[in-house]
């Protein structure tokens, strides 16, 4: 007894720690929950740390956000998966908090959960949870409800899943715009999960299927499923909610009106099947879904509506490239043209994702229009996202991978991770491998003919030539720095696309005039880039404007400017060539190691350094070393630290 009584002491010690007054104690302690349970073993930590845990939400929010934290790591240490729902107490007290930053951590923890249940616990306890949470009386609970949808939805039976689509409903018309903005977030995320056509199945603690599962016939998560025809009462009451998406917007709405009093009135879902139907689920997306998307569309609070855009790639993932056209066309369109900038915003940012979701036809087809609009938007914001996106516009329309390069060959280089992050590329190119192999292939066999001709794959494609250049020619006029600068970093990738002698005719006097720019930033974008103009047509063309642009920047009275210069010497050396950089550039370098700013100085050792790991020893020796003696003081305070640097590297 005595013997159990020592064991237990150190736990009651940190126990205690959680209960002071000091917040650095209370901070360190939560920090150790782990080594508690560990010690306090998994049938201790469940009946007497996790009750604990649960009481003390009612701290600072610092603790509280290390808790949401370190909750979500203890499934090892209440006993594995099996127990995993013995943690939820604590993260649903965490997820109604005001704070909004615990509630995301607690709902991430809780997400991280999901996953952990088998399906029995998953009904048993986390389905209901999610009931309470977005039933809950604080707009902060229904919030964080909608973003467990779409983990507990492929993971209850149908009947369950009848119930969540009815709180979704509810929640979007919630009359606080917090939470109808959350749903909006999470809107195209459940679509997902509806249309993965698979049910996820945890196994329980042994490794066996529980017997409950069993008896509802549920297959795992990674076994296929087969497609089945929709009850008969299913497809009427579905189908009273189709709408055409060209209606006004209060026809949208009555529709979503009819659809919501139809399903009530018949609900088809009462088996208890855990597997989803494709077929079903996909017309509940059509019927229930999207009419909440339009509805959230239509919203009058800008930040719901910019939420909602911000579902559009995931929705148009769900229901594929022919179902997208009929239903997110005029929906797009009239996000295009939101009398809200930010919203606009938001569409020119997704808009090469949105572009590979709905597929190349829908792309080509009906998605330009909408881009030029953005190009030409009466706000520089949104002319600054659209302009940086139009090298991946560009490759959209060709049926090409966003991070994919092409050469003057035509043929796939390394890539370019400078475009927008497209998370839908993977979903939609791996439907359309096929095609986008067949082009590059088609593409390899004409690179004798387009050689001669010095063109690229966009030389011939009508959309390219003669509305995107077009419009890009019209940016070049463009007052605003942000727009400038966006379309300098982003117009450069259009010259492997095009080819030689149509770079010339076209970019050339573009990135000419970029050089020469007022605006630094546009200057250094230019440069930043080069390596792409100069695969194609050479460096001689930019060579003479290049050198004076390279000055100023050297010379720039604004650190930050020099300081980003100097990180582009090594890319500059390379492409201008060893000779030209002998005899221009060097003198520049040196000049740095004298520069009043520390980071300067610091960048120029830096840069020395680099440029000595591409030339070599030699260089160093025959360039480098004796132009620093016969400099000043200073020159041998830091060359002695470049020293120090270059021969620490030599020696790793």
């Amino acid at each position: 007894m005595e013997s159990e009584r020592d064991e237990d002491y150190p736990i009651g010690v940190l126990i205690e720690e959680l209960r002071g007054e000091d917040l650095h104690v209370r901070l360190h302690s939560i920090r150790k929950i782990s080594t508690i349970a560990l010690a306090l073993g998994p049938e201790k930590t469940r009946s007497q740390l996790i009750p604990f845990l649960t009481e003390t939400i009612y701290d600072e929010d610092e603790v509280l956000l290390t808790l949401a934290e370190q909750i979500g790591t203890l499934v090892p240490y209440v006993g594995g998966p099996e127990y995993a729902h013995s943690l939820l107490p604590p993260l649903e007290s965490l997820a109604a908090v005001e704070e909004t930053v615990v509630r995301d951590r607690a709902v991430e923890a809780l997400r991280k959960l999901a996953p952990d249940h088998t399906t029995e616990a998953m009904e048993k306890y986390f389905n209901p949870l999610l009931h309470r949470l977005a039933t809950g009386d604080w707009f902060t609970s229904r919030t964080s409800a909608c973003a467990l949808f779409s983990v507990v939805y492929p993971r209850v039976r149908s009947s369950k899943r009848w119930e969540l689509l009815d709180f979704l409903r509810r929640l979007a018309k919630d009359e606080t715009p917090m939470v109808r903005r959350a749903v909006a977030a999470r809107l195209g995320e459940l679509a997902l999960a509806m249309s993965v056509g698979q049910s996820s199945e945890k196994p329980s603690a042994d490794g066996e299927k529980s017997s409950q599962i069993s008896e509802h016939n549920s297959s795992n998560m990674t076994t296929s499923i087969t497609e089945s025809k929709i009850l008969t009462n299913g497809v009427v009451s579905l189908n009273s909610g189709h709408f055409s998406c060209g209606v006004a917007a209060d026809e949208r709405l009555t529709n979503d009106s009819v659809a919501e009093k139809s399903s009530t009135l018949a609900n088809p879902l009462q088996s208890d099947d855990f597997t989803l139907d494709p077929e079903k689920e996909r017309s509940y997306i059509i019927s229930i879904i999207i009419p909440l998307f339009v509805r959230l569309v239509d919203d009058e609070q800008e930040s719901v509506r910019l939420m909602a855009v911000e579902s559009i790639v995931q929705l148009a993932q769900a229901l594929g490239p022919e179902e997208s056209e009929g239903y997110l066309i005029d929906l797009i369109q009239q996000a295009t043209t939101d009398r809200s900038w930010r919203v606009r915003c938001v569409v020119a940012d997704k808009f090469t994702e949105i572009q590979t979701a709905m597929g190349l036809r829908v792309s080509r087809e009906r998605l330009v229009p909408f881009f030029m609009k953005l190009l030409h938007d009466e706000e520089a914001e949104v002319r600054a996202f659209a302009a940086g996106k139009v090298k991946a516009f560009a490759k959209c329309l060709l049926g090409l991978p966003i991070d994919a390069d092409i050469n003057t060959t035509n043929k796939t280089t390394n890539s370019d991770t400078k475009d927008c992050k497209n998370s839908s590329t993977t979903i939609t190119l791996d439907n359309k491998m096929m095609e986008i192999d067949e082009k590059f292939d088609s593409v390899s066999n004409l690179s004798d003919n387009d050689n001669d001709n010095n063109n690229g794959l966009a030389s011939k494609d009508d959309i390219i030539m003669l509305q995107l250049l077009p419009a890009i020619k019209s940016l070049t006029n463009e007052s605003n720095t942000h727009v400038k600068s966006s379309l300098a970093n982003a117009i450069l990738g259009l010259a492997p696309l095009i080819g030689k002698n149509l770079t010339i005719e076209h970019l050339l006097p573009i990135f000419l005039a970029q050089l020469n720019d007022d605006n630094p930033e546009v200057r250094l974008n230019v440069i930043s880039n080069l390596e792409q103009v100069n695969s194609i047509i050479g460096i001689d063309h930019l060579t003479i404007n290049l050198l004076p642009a390279i000055i100023q920047l050297a010379e720039d009275p604004k650190w930050r400017v020099r300081l980003a210069i100097i990180e582009y010497m090594p890319l500059l050396a390379e492409q201008l060539g060893l000779e030209f950089f002998n005899n221009q550039l060097i003198e520049l370098c040196l000049s740095w190691l004298i520069d009043q700013v520390y980071a300067i100085r610091e960048a120029a050792v830096e840069n020395l350094v680099n440029l000595c790991k591409k030339f070599g020893s030699e260089w160093a020796s025959q360039y480098f070393i004796p132009k620093v003696s016969n400099k000043g003081y200073i020159f041998f305070i830091i060359t002695l630290f470049y020293y120090v640097i270059y021969y620490f590297i030599i020696d790793k």
